[in-house]
């Protein structure tokens, strides 16, 4: 808008200086022939009278007149010209001054001459003695002399055109600026011109409307937000070109910090291209998708409206869900069903085999006490194993018996390795406790009944899985609380380390057989660690030993 009232201000001033100044310069003409003529005149009638008082003898003394003078006779015989031979110019009987000044006594005209060939005026006069003087003065010498005004002219021309180069962006930038400077937040505050009174009132009622609007948008999109933002699930929102309108933190932590653009630029794993694609082409899809070790159930939801065209959704919604724990968990159910079942077929089978031996009669009676001792071990094996069972059912279920207090784990350790005393010898192993604080207990705030599980269950292990003649060293230290139990047993493969927690898992089944394990210890171990907020670490090495660390 600046630039095109300047450009009308300025053009408009130009024109119009430009016509004054053609105008100007055609009137400076107009006087300039004017003179001229009057000149040409004025000479002719002063040549006339002085060749009528002094004779033809007065030519001598004006040959050098910067005007063309030319005598001429009655028969039309030119006899004098200060211009041209008078013997090489043809009769000027016929020209139309020189026959209206014989005729008339005076005559003047403007033709191309045909001796200098441009645009002359003529003034002719007829002498006492019947001739005729002419007096001659071409338009050019007009033109020579408007000439010499012209840079003038144009000078002021220039002058006038800056002048009217500076007036017209001042004055431009006062019509423009009250229209820079409106405050648009509050339109009827301006003092401008009246002409925008309708346009302001209008405006002001639009800027009502927006801020009411924009108040209720800005409080939807901060409940969405923190809805989205807020949820454990991925959350991803496309348009109908599969561009990613929304993704949530959750989402962008699963799938990258990529937020914007494509869908494939997120993900371009074939499940999440499967359930994207089924849903913009109108069907909804579900898959899963194992990343970073992690399992997610996808599952694609096509948005569509009656406007929707050929059945094609507007937008999608993809929702991720971690299901890693819900597997985890489920495959751990599943494996402890059938470890409890097999666990327990095992002794019952062995009991039913010996029940049934002694009951038919085969056994033989010096055999009986034998079958006997079998059968008592199976069931204690068995009984062992329910104990296990219900005590990791509790510890899942959170139930604590008994409230936490501040324990002396130290007393705990010591009564633990006398109890175990008698299992190291059998096994050629020995047992003992070093701690950094010999006078001082070390103190930790928990359930006495399960720490004293903790630390027989990590005692127990080490005595079992450990090499005749090996050690088990029990360390306490306090500040932080630590206890470590490190034993010179078998040891732990690096595969099996990351498992070894788990429900009846058994590095070597064999082994833990004979031992009488039920592969639930470490687990039972880890629960009461959890239950207590603890650290648990584990180092082992293959026919070197094992350490385990707990810090509270």
């Amino acid at each position: 808008m600046r630039k095109k009232i300047f450009k009308n201000f300025f053009f408009l001033s130009a024109l119009a200086i430009i016509i004054t100044t053609v105008m100007i310069s055609f009137v400076m003409y107009k006087g300039f022939y004017t003179d001229m003529q009057v000149q040409v005149e004025q000479e002719a009638q002063y040549i006339a009278a002085a060749v009528n008082l002094n004779d033809e003898n007065y030519f001598t003394e004006i040959k050098n007149l910067k005007d063309r003078i030319t005598l001429i006779d009655s028969q039309g015989t030119v006899l004098y010209d200060n211009r041209q031979e008078p013997k090489m110019m043809e009769n000027h009987l016929e020209r139309p001054e020189v026959a209206a000044a014989i005729k008339e006594g005076r005559g003047e005209t403007v033709r191309i001459s045909d001796t200098l060939g441009q645009q002359t005026f003529y003034y002719a006069i007829r002498l006492d003695n019947g001739n005729v003087i002419r007096v001659a003065n071409t338009t050019s010498n007009v033109y020579a002399v408007a000439a010499e005004n012209v840079p003038y002219v144009l000078l002021i021309c220039l002058i006038m055109l800056t002048i009217i180069f500076f007036l017209a962006r001042h004055q431009t930038a006062s019509i423009v600026a009250p229209l820079n400077n409106l405050d648009l937040e509050e339109p009827l505050s301006n003092d401008v011109y009246d002409e925008f009174s309708p346009l302001l009132r209008k405006l002001e009622q639009q800027n009502t409307l927006i801020e009411e609007t924009f108040l209720i948008l800005n409080k939807e999109r901060e409940e969405f937000k923190s809805i989205t933002q807020n949820m454990n699930e991925g959350l991803i929102v496309l348009n109908s070109a599969g561009e990613m309108l929304i993704v949530n933190q959750r989402a962008a932590e699963i799938f990258g910090k990529v937020v914007e653009g494509h869908y494939l630029t997120l993900n371009r794993s074939a499940e999440f291209r499967e359930v994207a694609e089924k849903a913009l082409n109108g069907e909804a899809g579900e898959s899963r998708l194992k990343q970073d070790g992690r399992i997610y159930q996808l599952m694609a939801t096509p948005t569509l409206s009656e406007e929707s065209e050929n059945g094609k959704p507007e937008g999608v919604v993809v929702l991720a869900l971690d299901i890693t724990e819900k597997e985890e968990t489920e495959r751990i159910r599943r494996e402890f069903s059938a470890n409890v079942s097999h666990e327990l077929r095992t002794p019952l089978t062995s009991i039913s085999g010996y029940a049934e031996i002694i009951k038919e009669g085969i056994a033989k009676p010096e055999d009986i006490n034998s079958f006997a001792e079998k059968i008592y071990s199976e069931t204690k094996r068995m009984i062992a194993l329910v104990e296990d069972i219900m005590k990791i059912s509790k510890l899942d279920e959170g139930v604590i018996e008994a409230s936490k207090e501040m324990v002396n784990l130290q007393e705990i350790c010591k009564d633990v390795i006398e109890r175990l005393k008698d299992k190291a010898q059998k096994t050629q192993v020995t047992i003992d406790l070093e701690t950094t604080a010999e006078k001082s207990p070390v103190f930790v705030k928990g359930v006495t009944a399960m720490l004293d599980e903790l630390v027989f269950n990590l005692c127990e292990n080490a005595i079992k899985y450990n090499k005749k003649g090996g050690n088990v060293t029990v360390k306490l230290t306090d500040n932080p609380v630590r206890l470590i139990v490190i034993d010179t047993g078998i040891g732990i493969a690096q595969e099996h380390q990351s498992r070894i927690f788990e429900r009846f898992y058994c590095v070597d089944k064999s082994h833990s057989r004979d031992t009488g394990g039920t592969g639930l210890g470490l687990s039972i171990v880890k629960h009461i660690v959890k239950q207590h907020k603890a650290g648990i670490n584990l180092e082992s090495e293959p026919d070197k030993g094992t350490k385990i660390e707990i810090t509270f």
